[in-house]
């Protein structure tokens, strides 16, 4: 891989999958590194802790390396104990620091690795879990799927998505006007010359002019629940994303098991488990898992419940 980093760089290695031993055909090849700024470029007021060239390779400059790893981050920590096979770069620098690696290994690793895992236990199973979203066969939605209408004369409630149609009405036939004191509270008024509740570009109910004459001619109430828009809108836009930059492989292996979870995430929170059970025994972290191998990638292709 061509250096993209201009500074000087002490250590590089293949991280994630590579280096746990737990890499498939299908498996993306991530890595870290760690450079020094010069003292120039700090004393310019031009310090840079960390560079993403993308989502799969990140540098931490060595200053900012070390205020993470004395927090006993786990991600960072194992580079210290990166396998070797996987290192890409060990400058005399970095093999200095590697003479001070079981200062790192604090009582700290309990909270960071514990919280690490749940936070992966976390997202795979949650219920919202982005791959599931499909099940539910996720639509962009308007205004008018979350404006409630009681209709006066009936009595009953309906979207008005639903009311306009169920009374042989257009879009355009709908007048709005607010209701004073109610807030996104709205009297429904019905005629051909008003401006309609909006399109589906529309953000607002949009408001008609209602003359005098027709104040008493409204045919029921509508309400705007404004919260749950807004709060569909921003999901839909992260399930865009998402399937935009969704792996498909681990898609269709969550799938392929049914379970309802994620289960690189369950793999990882078991890895995390090991791994920080063995530092207070073995002092250090055992970043590669080929003993445990077959055993966790069971867990990821959904093979045990």
């Amino acid at each position: 891989m061509e250096n993209k980093i201009s500074h000087k760089i002490i250590f590089e290695s293949v991280v994630g999958s590579q280096s746990y031993g737990l890499a498939t055909p299908q498996s993306d090849e991530d890595i870290k590194g760690v450079y020094i700024q010069t003292d120039k470029d700090i004393l310019a007021n031009k310090y840079v802790p960390q560079i993403e060239v993308d989502k799969d390779i990140v540098y931490y400059e060595l200053r900012r390396f070390l205020e993470l790893v004395s927090t006993a981050n786990p991600n960072v920590l194992e580079l210290l104990y990166a396998p070797e096979n996987c290192i890409r770069i060990a400058e005399p620098e970095w093999i200095v620091l590697l003479h001070y690696r079981e200062s790192f290994l604090t009582k700290q690793a309990y909270f960071t690795y514990s919280g690490y895992a749940k936070t992966q236990l976390a997202k795979a199973s949650g219920l919202n879990k982005k791959f599931n979203w499909e099940k539910k066969r996720t639509e962009k939605k308007n205004i008018a799927d979350f404006c409630k209408v009681l209709d006066r004369d009936s009595g009953k409630t309906s979207t008005l998505n639903e009311w306009i149609p169920s009374n042989n009405l257009r879009d355009d036939n709908v007048g709005l006007t607010s209701i004073n004191g109610i807030r996104d509270g709205y009297k429904l008024y019905v005629g051909d010359y008003y401006k309609g509740w909006g399109n589906d570009n529309t953000n607002e109910p949009k408001k008609s002019i209602v003359a005098k004459e027709d104040t008493n001619l409204w045919m029921g109430f509508m309400y705007f629940n404004r919260e749950s828009y807004s709060t569909h809108c921003r999901e839909y836009s992260e399930y865009q994303k998402w399937l935009k930059n969704r792996n498909e492989d681990r898609t269709a292996i969550n799938k392929k098991h049914g379970q309802d979870y994620d289960g690189k995430n369950i793999m990882h929170t078991v890895r995390l488990i090991m791994t920080a059970q063995e530092i207070p025994t073995e002092k250090k972290v055992n970043v590669d898992r080929t003993k445990n191998r077959d055993f966790l990638l069971d867990i990821k292709n959904g093979k045990l419940t």
